[in-house]
């Protein structure tokens, strides 16, 4: 390697630490010369002069040259920092365990002139006697329609009202999508009764709906968010042709063997 093709390369000290970049060869004969380094973090003007003698090694790949000294003789505030020669930080982590808590969301229906719901998220912590902290979700949602009360003495929905239990959600989604493929069905409102498994605390529901498309896709919801909870199921259909309540109340009162008989025509 040349004495010219030294420019530029780093030179190191005997423990390691870059002493800085060589920017010139002073040459007297082909074995003597002088390196003149800018030292690492000096200003520009600053130069340092390396004899040759003191070269131990020179990596012409690399462009590096290690020398047998020191960088303090070079560097005026070396030793007062620390160099940086691909350190790395190794955190060692490990995971402890503090405690318990669960997580469960909660959906209250209280029953006032409609159904209200609203949702709250619960987190208590295992083990511990401490109430559990509540977190409201959302806002109060009311369910279904108002409900009119009837006036005293009126028997005009006895007439034209049948009625009926069912054991799930899915028997009365099915009598009511039987009564929605009847042409021209008579059902002008539904009111659906949902009672809830009392072994958990829970009480029941009642919604009203204007026909019975909007009580199918309401309660088939319902059916999603309840599972198992759903106890009985009771459907009252307002019919606008009284001379259809007998035909209709039968249908409800012989369900499900009733279904296969909705294609007939009613016999009144």
């Amino acid at each position: 390697m040349s004495q010219q093709h030294l420019i530029n390369s780093d030179v190191f000290d005997r423990s390691g630490y870059l002493i800085g970049n060589v920017i010139e060869v002073q040459s007297s004969t082909a074995t003597d010369f002088s390196l003149i380094v800018q030292p690492l973090g000096s200003n520009q003007g600053s130069q340092a002069h390396i004899h040759s003698t003191s070269i131990t090694d020179i990596d012409s790949e690399k462009k590096t040259i290690h020398v047998d000294r020191d960088q303090h003789e070079f560097t005026p505030n070396a030793g007062q920092g620390i160099q940086l020669v691909e350190e790395r930080l190794i955190v060692n982590r490990k995971r402890v365990k503090v405690g318990e808590i669960s997580v469960r969301r909660v959906v209250e229906t209280e029953m006032v002139e409609v159904p209200i719901r609203r949702e709250k998220l619960v987190v208590e912590r295992i083990g511990d006697s401490a109430d559990p902290v509540e977190i409201p979700l959302g806002e109060t949602q009311f369910q279904g329609n108002e409900i009119d009360a009837q006036p005293a003495g009126s028997d005009r929905s006895q007439d034209t009202t049948a009625s009926g239990s069912f054991e799930t959600i899915q028997d009365a989604i099915a009598f009511l999508d039987a009564v929605v493929q009847q042409p021209g069905h008579p059902c002008e409102k539904v009111r659906v009764a949902i009672l809830l498994d009392g072994d958990n605390g829970l009480k029941g529901t009642l919604y009203e709906f204007e026909n019975p498309q909007t009580a199918i896709q309401k309660i088939s919801r319902l059916d999603k968010i309840l599972l198992n909870q759903c106890n009985q199921v009771r459907l009252e259909l307002f019919l606008s042709n009284p001379a259809l309540r007998r035909t209709y109340q039968d249908w409800i009162t012989q369900y499900p063997s009733s279904i296969q008989d909705f294609g007939d025509e009613p016999r009144l």
